[in-house]
């Protein structure tokens, strides 16, 4: 009975911090309840459907019609990730509609070179809320791209367009009619390759000052307006302290980015630019994640109690790792600790040197990870092959002590055990997956902390969860069974201690390399203005590893979790793997 209560007292905390999290989250979003928060979808020139959120103030009328802004995400994210600039726009009246690109977020796939651009732009036209000769174009990184064409084919319409992050040389500048303004962070490592290897390179280039209007000898002045708004000339240069990711959650940045929209065009309710709530939503979606991850851990519990699981928890193995605080031990510990760190830029970039996306279909980002997660289980089942052969054999490893056998006192498989398995994770990941869906439609958003995010599997996807559900097994699998050479998981638990210190090593596993890899990467970046791994772009994974630090925590301990639990490894295995499919799967663009 005790246990039951601890049990309830989790999926109540669950419940309590995931509805706590969504009221932060809805309070910010609308601003108090002035402003309607919807999902919308429309078509493009070629039928394809386009996926958006759309902010309406409650000051935005037929009668008084607002301003509009269209904002668009970068490569590989979705309309959320702008949730910052939506928030903010929002309160100071503006009407703000944030599309997924084509092949992003819940958008199909299109031919449309705008991704959903000109559609969007047509959308806002045909409202009758939206002061149609008062828009306003801006994008991050790719989405500087497409939202500078969508301003290029309107100068009556749109008053200026904000590109975040990316240089107009991928546009035809000659033919564009409008304000513009530049934003790019001193430490933007993205658009290292269009400034020969220094970012302050960027102000200091032919294309600038022909689109600026200087001549030879003149040089562009960071933050000094040329040009005039009035006249549609205006052209602004700015580069605040922040990264390419680092621009959705900058507030120096952000500042720049509101000033130039009200200057543009007059906020129906003004604010200063550096009154910034944003990060109060944020708030809100770590609080729904806390939430929804306790609540997968308390389904874990609860159904294990239950007559039709209970049956997964078989007796406790002996452990056969190597004894506690020996040198093999601590060697063990080490290569489990930082293996996946020291193979990760090696892995991840073969998506650039290997096409796989015909068939992987996902990005390249995705698909980097999917290749390095291939590679880790490659040395890392080599490793728990010679701790086997030359240690774990001799002190009693076989398929009990490893947690490969389903039967209670003998080397068996039974087939009926791991399909039982399978349905458990169904069931945890499920149960989940209704919470986060029920968060998903409150708020019309999805979760994100930074550059990670969880997102709806939509239908478009769902054909490509399968692919990456069996990627990602070779890599639970093994790390798993090497985690055996430790007593990983079936360590000492006449104390009690045993599932903590399992716990705390496994979120170990799944953080501090890959988290240290990240910190050291920026520090060298941001001290030196170079980037480690040049080649082949890898400064690109690296500096995406945080969009995997949390999904990869959450695999790795409710994989710890479970097998304790049931000391077996197919049940953690299986509700890991579903887990991370399921983020990777949905919260990556198509190829």
């Amino acid at each position: 009975m005790k246990r039951w209560n601890k049990r309830m007292v989790m999926l109540a905390a669950a419940i309590l911090l995931m509805t706590a999290g969504t009221l932060l989250n809805v309070a910010i979003s609308t601003n108090g309840g002035n402003v309607k928060v919807r999902r919308v979808t429309y078509s493009d020139s070629c039928g394809n459907m386009v996926s958006g959120i759309l902010y309406i103030p409650r000051t935005a009328t037929k009668e008084a019609p607002a301003p509009a802004v269209l904002t668009n995400h970068g490569g590989g994210a979705s309309a959320e990730a702008q949730s910052s600039y939506n928030v903010e726009l929002a309160r100071r009246g503006y009407v703000v509609l944030s599309w997924d690109a084509s092949n992003s977020g819940s958008s199909e796939a299109s031919p449309d070179e705008t991704h959903g651009g000109e559609a969007s732009y047509a959308f806002l036209q045909s409202v009758d809320y939206v002061q149609k000769d008062q828009l306003i174009t801006s994008g991050h990184s790719m989405g500087g791209v497409y939202s500078f064409m969508v301003a290029g084919n309107h100068p009556d319409h749109v008053k200026a367009e904000i590109a975040v992050g990316m240089n107009p040389g991928m546009n035809d500048t000659e033919n564009f009619h409008t304000n513009y303004v530049c934003i790019i962070g001193k430490h933007d490592e993205s658009n290292l390759v269009r400034s020969d290897g220094n970012i302050l390179n960027m102000a200091h280039n032919e294309l600038y000052h022909n689109f600026f209007g200087l001549s030879d000898d003149e040089t562009l002045e960071v933050g000094t307006l040329y040009g005039s708004f009035e006249e549609g000339t205006a052209r602004i240069f700015y580069m605040p302290n922040s990264s390419h990711a680092g621009a959705m959650v900058n507030h120096e940045l952000l500042t720049q980015y509101l000033e130039t929209v009200m200057t543009a065009t007059t906020a129906p309710n003004p604010i200063s630019a550096s009154d910034q709530v944003w990060m109060f939503k944020d708030m809100g979606m770590m609080i729904q994640f806390s939430g929804l991850i306790l609540l997968l851990f308390a389904s874990a519990s609860l159904l294990l109690c239950t007559k039709l699981f209970s049956a997964l928890i078989l007796p406790a193995r002996r452990p056969v790792g190597f004894q506690r605080n020996s040198l093999m031990w601590w060697i063990s510990i080490l290569l489990l600790l930082f293996l996946p760190a020291v193979l990760f830029i090696p892995g991840t970039t073969l998506a650039q040197k290997f096409d796989v996306t015909s068939i992987l279909k996902l990005d390249n980002t995705a698909n980097g990870f999917a290749l390095w997660s291939l590679v880790t289980a490659c040395i890392v089942l080599l490793l728990f092959l010679l701790y086997h052969y030359l240690y774990g054999k001799k002190v009693g490893g076989n398929l009990m002590t490893y947690g490969l056998s389903t039967a209670e006192n003998e080397n068996r498989v039974h087939i009926a055990y791991i399909l039982k398995a399978l349905l458990f994770a169904c069931c945890i990941i499920g149960i989940t997956y209704a919470a986060y869906l029920l968060m998903y439609y409150i708020t019309g958003g999805d979760i994100h902390i930074w550059l990670a995010s969880i997102r709806p599997v939509t239908y478009i996807r769902m054909p490509y969860y399968p692919v990456y559900f069996f990627l990602q097994i070779p890599f639970f699998l093994f790390s798993t069974l090497a985690g055996r050479s430790i007593s990983l998981n079936n360590g000492e638990r006449t104390k009690g201690s045993g599932m903590r210190n399992s716990m705390i090593l496994s979120l170990l596993f799944g953080v501090l390399g890959l988290g240290l890899l990240f910190l050291i990467f920026n520090i060298v970046f941001r001290t030196t203005g170079s980037v480690l791994f040049p080649k082949n772009r890898g400064y690109i994974y690296a500096g995406a590893i945080f969009s995997m630090i949390p999904a990869f925590a959450v695999s790795n301990t409710i994989n710890c979790y479970i097998t304790n639990k049931t000391n077996s490894i197919y049940t953690g295995l299986f509700s890991a793997v579903m887990w991370s499919a399921w983020i990777m799967t949905a919260a990556n663009a198509i190829a």
